[in-house]
């Protein structure tokens, strides 16, 4: 590899350490981003450190302020909609494409998913592992590349609201028999019920992350 291709994935390593500390709330929301604090705390220079959060300006997970400060992004009840909103409409295009484009090889791999999530519909931990690994299921049916990167950004924001709140109980039931839903409809291929139940399941879970962060919001 020459030192090009080396400064890249430098680079490209640094953003993700960079956002998975966004992410996970280790750097929390309003926090102040140095470069010269962040090059010394992940041992790189302070270039690639700059480049990621340059990246990560672009996707939303940190702000420039008006003192030319670079902060991680706020999190707000507003924003919490937003970014449900835009991933329903992502995650029921993937869904609808996926119902055009499955095969029995496929519908083989979604249905152990779903048995291994209803098996452990009480576990919120577990069904969130296997109902991302359905959703990354249907990404890979749908062909749909563009989509797929554009939720990659989105799902930044989700993971880092998920931290902020707990699980409601019985949630993890409710998902997942809406995750059957969405199975049933893409073997089915039927596209436009993937779409409509896939968009349904993620307006459930968006009511119920907006409650949960009104009543955080509340108690503090």
């Amino acid at each position: 590899m020459d030192d090009r291709g080396r400064r890249r994935d430098h680079s490209a390593s640094t953003y993700e350490q960079l956002r998975s500390l966004i992410v996970e709330r280790r750097l929390a929301p309003g926090m102040p981003l140095s470069a010269p604090e962040l090059a010394e705390q992940l041992g790189v220079s302070r270039t690639p450190v700059r480049e990621a959060m340059a990246t990560l300006v672009l996707e939303g997970l940190a702000v420039r302020t008006g003192s030319n400060r670079t902060i991680v992004a706020p999190v707000s009840v507003e924003e919490l909609g937003h970014v449900l909103d835009t991933r329903a409409r992502l995650e029921g295009l993937i869904a609808s494409d996926a119902a055009r484009r499955v095969t029995d090889a496929d519908v083989e791999i979604l249905e152990r998913q779903i048995m291994l999530m209803d098996r452990l519909r009480d576990d919120y931990t577990q069904v969130v592992r296997f109902g991302a690994e359905f959703h990354d299921e249907l990404q890979r049916i749908s062909g749909n590349v563009l989509a797929e990167n554009l939720l990659r950004i989105v799902r930044g924001h989700v993971d880092r609201y998920r931290s902020l709140t707990s699980a409601r109980p019985g949630r993890a039931s409710d998902a997942t028999d809406e995750h059957k839903a969405v199975f049933e409809a893409v073997v089915s291929r039927d596209p436009e019920r993937a779409e409509a139940v896939m968009r349904a399941h993620i307006d459930s879970a968006k009511s119920v992350a907006i409650s949960l962060m009104l009543e955080r919001d509340a108690a503090e």
